[in-house]
């Protein structure tokens, strides 16, 4: 009996620890137009918009250790220009960041890093290829 108490408290803290960190999970979601390498050469790209965010939350002020990259996706192949990229990114609960700190701070990395990307490759909200919006677009959400 005297084992298994320990061993319950031990994976009840451990469940707890995981669900704080769900909670605290962050994910930008970026699109545009995509398209085929050569043929569409110059368009924006939503991985290159996703991947500038994670480089902007670098300089965003944040204690180091304070949040982690989990991952960062988008595309549907190796020679085409990516229409979708997604950042996730967690908090580390230990941190004594807020989430709504961390929600803020990824929110204006990903207006930068979409801006970023858009000025790059000289695209305004608003501009058209192929009848489709030229500009990356985003969404940030916690889960």
């Amino acid at each position: 009996m005297k084992k298994i108490i320990p061993q319950a408290l031990l994976a009840a803290v451990a469940l707890s620890a995981g669900l704080a960190q769900a909670q605290n999970t962050i994910v930008a979601e970026f699109q545009g137009p995509g398209g085929h390498s050569s043929s569409n050469y110059g368009r924006t790209s939503a991985l290159h918009a996703a991947a500038r965010t994670a480089v902007e939350l670098q300089k965003a002020g944040l204690p180091a250790g304070s949040y982690t990259v989990s991952s960062l996706s988008g595309g549907n192949s190796v020679n085409s220009i990516a229409s979708d990229g997604k950042l996730v990114v967690q908090l580390n609960a230990a941190s004594g960041v807020s989430a709504a700190d961390l929600l803020a701070k990824v929110t204006a990395a990903a207006k930068t890093g979409a801006e970023t990307e858009n000025a790059f490759r000289n695209v305004k909200p608003g501009d058209l290829t192929a009848g489709a919006p030229a500009d990356i677009r985003y969404t940030v959400k916690q889960q």
